[in-house]
């Protein structure tokens, strides 16, 4: 236990309550330590607004504190690959629940077709609906196992280590697959805009 000293006869134990409200990337990088406190204090703080967050994407009610409690181990378990770099804790923390929601939709759909998301239930992107839609149509032209591998890389906020992993694929391989699958949606987007114009 800490102390805080008045002088050199007193001393205070330092409450958390003392140290003012941590920074979710403070938070985070606790979390990832082991910091039961640090994972409550962020629990508490982003429970509400997950959950929220998850009932206007998910469609089954009943899933909702599935998808909750998932989100929430997986910030247990994956603290330590969040990167500020990459954007704040927020934002992270979102991804991992729209990641949630769509894994829970694809196990409820086991042998039959996975359920497509559907956009006009996701929360309004700031970006122009055309572009949104021409990257659909460019995504839709490459093999699946490159979709994948894009979508885990860029919209799923995964490293290539942690999606080679999650894909049980070389690093290189799943590389060589984003490579060739970007290469095609760029000459998908070219030939669009030869024809616009």
């Amino acid at each position: 236990m800490s102390f805080a000293t008045t002088d050199s006869s007193t001393a205070i134990p330092i409450q958390p309550w003392m140290l003012g409200p941590a920074s979710d990337e403070t938070l985070l990088a606790r979390i990832a330590k082991g910091d039961l406190a640090a994972f409550q204090t962020f629990h508490d703080r982003y429970s509400a607004r997950v959950a929220t967050y998850a009932r206007q994407l998910n469609r089954d009610r009943q899933l909702d504190d599935d998808i909750l409690q998932e989100v929430f181990t997986s910030v247990w378990t994956r603290a330590a690959s969040y990167n500020a770099a990459r954007g704040d804790a927020a934002g992270w923390l979102y991804t991992l629940t729209r990641n949630k929601v769509i894994d829970l939709w694809r196990r409820g759909s086991k042998g039959g077709q996975a359920e497509e998301i559907d956009d006009r239930r996701l929360p309004a992107p700031r970006e122009e609906d055309d572009l949104r839609l021409t990257l659909r149509q460019a995504l839709a032209h490459v093999s699946p196992e490159q979709r994948q591998a894009i979508e885990m890389a860029y919209f799923d906020g995964l490293t290539y280590q942690e999606a080679a992993h999650e894909l049980e694929l070389p690093e290189g391989t799943l590389k060589s697959r984003i490579r060739l699958g970007l290469r095609a949606m760029r000459n998908v987007l070219t030939q669009g805009r030869r024809m616009a114009n």
